[in-house]
C-alpha cells in the first residue's frame, strides 16, 4: 500500500493516531484528530517533545509511558487515563502505546492512539449516580412498604379487639342480666325466709329460678370463653410467625368470627365450605391475614354500603394440596386492572385510604410464606374468585 495513501487513511480517522521518535521522543506524526482532540496544530507539535506541549506533570507521565513500553516491547493499554487540551479542558482518554520496529527489529518509533471516552465515562458515571439514587430511593420504598405491611397488621389487630369488644359484649350482657335477676330473687327470698311465711310452692319457685339464671349464666360465660379462646388464637397467629398444625375451616371460622361486626353492619353473608377435618401444618398468622385481606378487599372495592354480599370459602383436599377458593358476587374487576392487582401500590381507592399493599401482601404470603400459588379470575357484573392452591405441609 502507498505511504500517501496510507497517511491520508490515517489522517481521516477520528481517532487520535501520533507517533514519537524513540531518541529524543520527538513528535514525527499527528493526524488532524489529534489536533481536534488536543487543541494543537501539527505545526506547534511535530519536532518537538511532550515537554513542549503539556504541563510538566503530564509530560513526565508520558514518559514513563514511553519508557515503559521501550523497555517490554509490549503493547501499553491504558483504559481510563485523564489528559488536558491545549484549552485547559480535561478530556478522559483510552491510551494505547505500541513499539515500532525496523528491518533489523530495532525499536525506532512509538505508536499513539488515543480514543476520546470522556462523553462516555460522563454518561457512566451518570447512571452509576443514577442506579445510586435508585438503589437508595428503593431501600426507602422497601422500608416504607414494610412499615406499611406491619401498620396493616396492627390495624387487623385493632379491628380484632373491636370485634372482641362488639362480639363479647352480649353473651356477657345476658349473663349479668341473669345475674342481677338472681341477685334479686335471693334477696327476695331471704326477706320471704326472715318472716316465716315461706310456703313449699315459694321454694320450688326459687330453686326454679336459681336454676334457670344459673343455666343462662353458664352458657353464656361459655360463650364468652368460646370467644376469647377463638379471637385470642387468631390475635395470636397474626402476631406469631409460628408453624403448627391445625384444622383449616374451624380456624376460617374463627377469622370470620373476628370480622362479624364489620360483616354485620354491612349484611354480608358469609359460608365456609369444606371438611372441617382437614389439618395443615403450615402458619395459621399467614392464613388469618390472607382470609382477612380478602374480606376486606371485597367490603372496599366489590360492594357498595347498602349491597348484601355473598362472600364464600371453599376448601378440599387434591392430594398433598389443599385448594382454597374464595369467591365472591360483587362488582368484579375490570380486565385492565386484573393484571395489577398483585402489584404493590396499586388501588383504585387511593384517595379513600388505600394503601394498594392488601392483595400484595396476600401474593407474597401464598408464595413465598406458603409455598403454593394464586391465581384471579373475574367476570365485571359478576364476581371475583381467588383459587389458592397450597401444601398441607409446609416445610419452609
Amino acid at each position: 500500500m502507498p505511504i500517501t495513501l496510507f497517511e491520508q487513511i490515517v489522517e481521516s480517522l477520528p481517532t487520535a493516531v501520533f507517533a514519537k521518535e524513540t531518541e529524543s521522543f520527538r513528535f514525527v506524526f499527528w493526524n488532524g484528530f489529534s489536533g481536534k482532540l488536543f487543541g494543537y496544530s501539527k505545526d506547534e507539535v511535530l519536532n518537538k517533545t511532550d515537554y513542549d506541549i503539556f504541563p510538566a506533570e503530564l509530560a513526565d507521565r508520558y514518559r514513563q509511558n514511553d519508557i515503559k513500553v521501550l523497555e517490554t516491547r509490549e503493547l501499553l493499554d491504558i483504559p481510563e487515563e485523564i489528559s488536558h487540551s491545549a484549552s485547559g479542558e480535561s478530556i478522559i482518554l483510552h491510551r494505547r502505546e505500541i513499539p515500532i520496529y525496523d528491518e533489523e527489529g530495532s525499536t525506532c518509533y512509538l505508536l499513539v492512539i488515543s480514543e476520546d471516552i470522556t462523553e462516555q465515562k460522563n454518561a457512566h458515571d451518570s447512571l452509576t449516580i443514577a442506579n445510586e439514587a435508585w438503589q437508595d430511593t428503593l431501600g426507602i420504598l422497601r422500608e416504607s412498604q414494610s412499615k406499611l405491611i406491619e401498620a396493616q397488621k396492627m390495624a387487623s389487630l385493632g379491628g380484632l379487639v373491636a370485634g372482641i369488644a362488639h362480639e363479647i359484649n352480649t353473651p356477657i350482657g345476658i349473663g349479668v342480666t341473669a345475674a342481677s335477676l338472681l341477685d334479686q330473687k335471693i334477696s327476695e327470698f331471704q326477706q320471704l325466709y326472715n318472716s316465716a311465711k315461706m310456703k313449699r310452692s315459694d321454694l320450688e319457685k326459687f330453686l326454679d329460678t336459681v336454676a334457670q339464671s344459673g343455666s343462662i349464666i353458664s352458657s353464656n360465660l361459655d360463650r364468652a370463653a368460646d370467644l376469647v379462646r377463638g379471637f385470642k388464637q387468631v390475635a395470636v397467629d397474626q402476631s406469631s410467625e409460628e408453624k403448627r398444625v391445625f384444622a383449616l375451616v374451624p380456624y376460617l371460622e374463627d377469622v370470620i368470627l373476628s370480622l362479624r361486626p364489620k360483616l354485620k353492619r354491612l349484611k354480608h353473608n358469609t359460608k365456609i365450605v369444606g371438611d372441617k377435618a382437614i389439618e395443615v401444618e403450615s402458619y395459621p398468622g399467614a392464613f388469618s391475614q390472607i382470609a382477612t385481606n380478602f374480606i376486606m378487599n371485597s367490603i372496599i372495592h366489590a360492594y357498595d354500603d347498602e349491597d348484601e354480599g355473598n362472600i364464600v370459602f371453599e376448601t378440599h383436599l387434591d392430594g398433598r394440596e389443599v385448594t382454597v377458593e374464595y369467591t365472591d358476587d360483587g362488582r368484579g374487576i375490570p380486565p385492565e386492572n386484573l393484571t395489577k392487582i398483585f402489584e404493590p401500590f396499586f388501588t383504585t381507592k387511593r384517595g379513600e385510604g388505600g394503601s394498594g399493599l392488601g392483595m400484595h401482601i396476600v401474593y407474597n404470603l401464598v408464595t413465598q410464606k406458603l409455598g403454593g400459588s394464586i391465581n384471579c379470575e373475574s367476570t365485571v357484573g359478576i364476581g371475583t374468585k381467588f383459587t389458592l392452591k397450597l401444601p398441607i405441609a409446609n416445610f419452609k
